[in-house]
Parts: C-alpha cells; structure tokens; sequence
C-alpha cells in the first residue's frame, strides 16, 4: 500500500502521564465524546467520570467499564490485559476482572464484560487505567510466591524479579505498538536520569530504565499538569527537555483556542 493508504488505516497509541490529581481521567474521559471508551480499570479511576461536570452523564454510555480489581496478593491485571491484547474473544467478570472465571460462570447474576479487539473499529478506543498499576501486576505476578509466605511483606526484591516486570511489560506494550486499533494508556511520573545524565519526568511503566523508553511504543505521549491552578496538557516534543513529551502528528494538544482541553486532534486522521 501506499502512504495515504497506510495514512488513513492505521489507529493512534496515545500515552497520557502526570502526577495525581492533574486530570488524566478527565481528559481521556472527555473522548467518550466521539468515541466509544472500552476502559479496564484497574485502580478504580473510573470513578472520576462520574461527575457530571467532566462528563455528561449522556455519554456514560459510551465507556465499556472493564472492572480489575487488582492488588499485590491478586495480580490479575498483567494476566488480562495480556490476553486482551492478544485478540479473541474475551469474557471478563467484574467482580475479579478474570477472563472465563470459573467461579462467576456458577452465579446467574454475576456481570460479566465481552471484549473482542477484532470487532474494534475507528470509533473503538482501548483505554489502559493505569500502566502504573499493570507494572505493579507485573512485578507482584513474579514475586507472588514470597508474598504469600509469612513475612512476605518483607521480601526484598531481585535483579531476577525485576527482569521479569520488564518482559511481561514488553510483551503488553510490543502489541500495543502493533495492533491496529486505538489504544489510550494512562499512568502516573517519575523521576529517571537519561543517558545524558539529566534528570527527567518520565511515564511510570516499571523500572526508572524501562519507564524512560516506555513513550517509543506510542505515537503520542501527553503530559498532564497543574498550572496557575488550571489543568494543562502538553503533547509537543519541545514542551520541556525535562519533561518526556511528543508526538508523530504535527499537534499540540495544550493549544486550546478559547476551547477546553481535549485529545480529539490525536485520533484524527487524514
């Protein structure tokens, strides 16, 4: 095919990270919009959608909540999220975020939630919340055997441990990089030094080394903050040489024009 055609099929992966509180939710929140948001929740952020100020409650409709209930003793969200990503047709129950769980297919009354990446189209966007909490699944499905012991909670973890959060989050985020559909993530900062020995604000996705390359396997990684007590978003490469920001379209999504904050510009194609 040729680049207009490549142009025109080829969905958005959007990163979008800040500190607590500086409106993550909200701003992925707001495509329910014009899209339809099939968002696993992993640390109960969805929540945020609830006010009716940041979404109309009209559009709750749109947001297909996939409930995971994660924790350091049930790491079950690198699981699902691994076996969502991988395609097929997947039933997931809200009440432990298990994919064919044996136990809700007993209760007639159980919720359960379908996903199959295969029927998503233009108007289909996966939404992530938060890769934080995915790499915490992912070290904790590594090291569940020590926490489970007496005095687990003091169990000190290994370069081995730490070896295994990274593969199991390269293989969620290498698909994220080639499945076509469009996918959000959202996570949380951290501090990381670059090769250049400077220190930079970085999306959380495992270890401080793994955090810092996380955003190439994005087209676009938004950077979320509070300025002059108004929520701001940055999207430009040139935002901040601190700052990991950027993306492969010609946009930034901070340049409001009168308007509210939005992630809009990030899913249009030409």
């Amino acid at each position: 095919m040729n680049l207009n055609d490549y142009s025109s099929a080829t969905r958005a992966k959007v990163l979008v990270y800040g500190a607590p509180k500086t409106g993550k939710t909200a701003l992925v929140g707001k495509l329910a919009e014009h899209f339809t948001l099939h968002w696993m929740d992993l640390e109960n952020g969805i929540k945020t959608l609830l006010n009716p100020v940041i979404l109309d409650p009209k559009f709750r409709k749109n947001v297909n909540v996939i409930s995971i209930p994660d924790h350091r003793l049930y790491p079950i969200a690198i699981d699902t999220v691994r076996e969502v990503i991988r395609g097929g047709v997947k039933k997931i129950c809200s009440s432990h975020g298990k994919i064919n769980c044996p136990i809700c297919a007993k209760d007639a009354e159980a919720k359960h939630s379908e996903l199959d990446l295969a029927k998503f189209g233009a108007n289909d966007i996966l939404v992530i919340d938060s890769l934080s909490q995915l790499a915490n699944s992912a070290m904790n499905k590594g090291i569940l055997k020590e926490l489970q012991k007496p005095g687990g909670e003091e169990y000190k973890k290994t370069f081995t441990d730490y070896a295994v959060q990274g593969s199991l989050m390269e293989q969620v985020l290498s698909f994220i990089q080639v499945v076509d559909i469009n996918v959000v993530a959202i996570s949380h900062e951290l501090e990381s030094e670059s090769l250049e020995g400077r220190e930079k604000i970085v999306p959380v996705a495992g270890t401080r080394n793994f955090s810092l390359n996380s955003a190439k396997y994005f087209d676009s990684v938004v950077h979320c903050a509070v300025v002059n007590k108004q929520h701001r978003a940055y999207s430009s490469s040139t935002y901040s040489p601190t700052i990991i920001t950027g993306s492969r379209l010609a946009v930034d999504v901070d340049e409001k024009k009168g308007g509210e904050l939005s992630l809009l510009s990030l899913f249009q194609r030409g």
